[in-house]
């Protein structure tokens, strides 16, 4: 996936930081404001120590694929883009981590598939690389 105005669209922090490092490899520090570059180091510093840290755009993309496939219960809304960007940017390991992102979670899709969304999260992110 090609981020052709990173400002239109929703990120999720593995495209964010992707974008950062592609601003850094060109190298013109010096032809932006200093509050610029000084705001890009510490949203990377972020970055870097958030629990969806080491995630690629492909991480990501396999993830939203496999999540958009666990239905609902009858009724009940589907997974908005902004919670699967949550999912991808907080990376839940624990059910009362996806309560705590998803709205009405148990009720729009019962423990099972709460539990599934986990296993699928486990698969498809890879665990965060302890800080030195």
């Amino acid at each position: 996936m090609e981020v052709l105005d990173s400002f239109e669209s929703l990120l999720t922090n593995a495209e964010l930081a992707e974008v950062l490092r592609e601003n850094k490899k060109q190298g013109n520090e010096n032809n932006r404001p200093a509050v610029v570059v000084e705001m890009e180091k510490r949203v990377s510093k972020y970055l870097a120590e958030s629990p969806g840290r080491g995630a690629t755009r492909e991480h990501v993309e396999a993830l939203i694929e496999r999540l958009g496939q666990v239905s609902p219960v009858e009724g009940q809304p589907a997974l908005k883009a902004v919670e699967l960007h949550n999912l991808a940017n907080l990376r839940p390991t624990q059910l009362v981590e996806v309560y705590a992102v998803l709205a009405n979670a148990e009720a729009r899709f019962g423990d099972d598939k709460l539990s599934h969304m986990i296993d699928v999260i486990g698969e498809c992110l890879p665990l965060p690389q302890l800080s030195k």
